[in-house]
């Protein structure tokens, strides 16, 4: 469990930062709503993985 959480929480806020960037190169309107929805994602997954530290 500990491990699929590191793993969504990383894959999330790295998609969520680097999703804009690859948007405004293909000059497409950037999905703020979907990217921010995708950085709260793994910030809640970083939270879980501290709050539970010892029981995961």
């Amino acid at each position: 469990m500990k491990k699929l959480l590191t793993w969504g929480a990383v894959g999330l806020l790295t998609s969520a930062l680097l999703d804009p960037i690859i948007y405004s190169m293909l000059d497409l309107p950037v999905p703020w709503f979907r990217d921010l929805l995708m950085g709260a994602g793994g910030v809640g997954g970083f939270y879980l993985l501290i709050k539970y530290r010892n029981d995961l």
